[in-house]
C-alpha cells in the first residue's frame, strides 16, 4: 500500500513518513486497500462530509474511464417496500450544466436498473412541463433532455416535466397528452443541489421513505457516503447495495 501510494501523482516528493501518515487514516486507508483490489467495496462518511470522502477517493481510487464527473443518487424505498425511487444529483454537483444533466441521468439509469431490476424511466425535472415556462433555467434542463436523447434512446426518458406530472397518471394527461412517461417515472434528475437534496430529505422525513446514499457515480470502484444522520439499517442497507454492484 505504500509503494502503491508513492507513485501517486499527488504524493510526488512526499516524505516516507508522511504516506504512513496518510495511510493512518481509516478512509484513506481503505480507499488504497481498494484500489489495490484486496476489497470490493468502500462505505464511509457518518462522521466525515461528503467533500472529504469524494476528494480521497478520486485521489485514490480514480474516475470510471467511461464516466467524466463524480455524481450522487439517493434509493428511496416507500415505507411499504413495494415502491423504489431514484433521486440524482444530491450531494455532489451544486448546479450541473446540460451535459453534467445528462451524465447524471445515464448512470442515475443503470444504478436503478442494477439495484431494482426495473427498467428505468427518467423525468429531468423542471418548474415547467412541455413548454410551460421559459427561462435560462428550464432551458439548460431542455438541453440536457436534448444531449441525452441523442446518445440514449434506448433508455425512456422525458424534460422538461414537474414532479407532479411525472408521478400522476391523470396530471401527467393534463399537462402533457403526448407523455411517454404517463405518471410512472422511477428516476428523477434534478436541476441543481437544492432542489435534489431538499427533495430526498423531505420525501425522507414527511413521506416516511427510507434514504439509502449518498450513493456515488462515476467512480472507477464502488465507493458510497453515508449521510451523518445514518442509522444502522441506512448502513446495512448501503453495505448490501455495494456488494449487488460486484
Amino acid at each position: 500500500y505504500i509503494d502503491f501510494l508513492s507513485n501517486k501523482k499527488f504524493t510526488a516528493n512526499w516524505p516516507h513518513a508522511e504516506i504512513l501518515n496518510y495511510l493512518n487514516n481509516p478512509i484513506n486507508k481503505a480507499l488504497v486497500i481498494l484500489a489495490c483490489n484486496d476489497t470490493d467495496g468502500v462505505i464511509a462518511g457518518c462522521t466525515v462530509p461528503t467533500s472529504e470522502i469524494i476528494r480521497s477517493a478520486i485521489r485514490i481510487v480514480g474516475i470510471n474511464k467511461n464516466s467524466k464527473w463524480v455524481s450522487s443518487i439517493f434509493i428511496l424505498q416507500s415505507p411499504c417496500k413495494k415502491k423504489i425511487l431514484t433521486y440524482g444529483d444530491c450531494a455532489v454537483i451544486p448546479d450541473p450544466d446540460s451535459e453534467q444533466l445528462a451524465h447524471i441521468a445515464k448512470d442515475a439509469s443503470y444504478f436503478h436498473k442494477l439495484i431494482t431490476n426495473e427498467e428505468p424511466k427518467i423525468a429531468f425535472l423542471s418548474f415547467s412541463t412541455d413548454g410551460s415556462a421559459d427561462h435560462y433555467r428550464v432551458d439548460k434542463v431542455r438541453e440536457a433532455v436534448k444531449i441525452f436523447s441523442k446518445r440514449f434512446t434506448d433508455i425512456v426518458h422525458e424534460g422538461e416535466i414537474q414532479f407532479d406530472a411525472a408521478v400522476s397518471p391523470e396530471i401527467s394527461l393534463k399537462k402533457n397528452i403526448n407523455s411517454v412517461l404517463r405518471g410512472e417515472a422511477n428516476v428523477f434528475i434534478f436541476p441543481n443541489l437544492d432542489a435534489g437534496n431538499i427533495s430526498y430529505k423531505i420525501t425522507n422525513q414527511l413521506a416516511g421513505y427510507s434514504a439509502f446514499g449518498p450513493l456515488l457515480q462515476g467512480l472507477a470502484k464502488p465507493v458510497h457516503d453515508l449521510s451523518r444522520g445514518c442509522t444502522i439499517d441506512d448502513i446495512v442497507s448501503v453495505a448490501a447495495i455495494t456488494a449487488i454492484q460486484k
